[in-house]
């Protein structure tokens, strides 16, 4: 009796598989991701600043409402002195923990010294605030500003108001505070 092959002892080949050809070559790939690298670079430019700036300026791009953490001091100090030709009025002094708009904290108080510039000359004046400025403490300890406001650029006929930020490591009255302007300068923050 003759066996008649069977459909299972056949051997069967293994079906084929189709190999899928990538959708794009490798260079295409590349070309594709150095595209999107690139757009993602220049969009980069366009985004909104991250909190924290590198200049000593500070230089806000709006002016926002400030809030004032555990505010310890503040008084009226209304003098004024003349540097190079511009009338620095110091209007206010304010000792707190921190100023919402303070984006380089430094030292566990602040003192804040509002001053208003005005400036009579012919041409544009650039005034160097943040080597020029400088708080005296009681025991002839001198702090240079950590972060100041108005611009060092004074123009003929244009004021401008802005802050002078000092950082403390310990809490001092105003009354004990002097700020100068260079050497000959000195206006006394405590009430007049």
């Amino acid at each position: 009796m003759s066996q008649t092959p069977q459909i299972s002892d056949v051997p069967q080949s293994q079906p084929q598989v189709a190999r899928k050809r990538p959708f794009l070559s490798p260079r295409a790939r590349v070309i594709l991701g150095i595209s999107v690298i690139a757009v993602l670079v220049v969009l980069s430019f366009f985004a909104p600043p991250e909190g924290d700036t590198n200049n000593v300026t500070g230089d806000p791009m709006t002016t926002p409402t400030v809030t004032i953490t555990h505010l310890i001091a503040t008084g009226n100090v209304n003098r004024s002195v003349t540097v190079d030709g511009v009338q620095i009025t110091v209007t206010q002094a304010t000792l707190a923990t921190a100023f919402s708009d303070d984006r380089k904290r430094a030292g566990t108080y602040t003192v804040r010294v509002i001053v208003h510039t005005a400036y009579s000359g012919q041409v544009p004046l650039g005034i160097s605030y943040d080597s020029l400025a400088r708080l005296q403490m009681a025991d002839g300890t001198v702090i240079a500003p950590k972060l100041i406001s108005i611009k060092p650029v004074e123009i003929p006929g244009r004021s401008q108001t802005g802050f002078l930020d000092f950082p403390l490591s310990t809490q001092v009255p105003l009354a004990e505070l002097k700020l100068s302007f260079g050497n000959a300068n000195v206006v006394p923050l405590g009430a007049q």
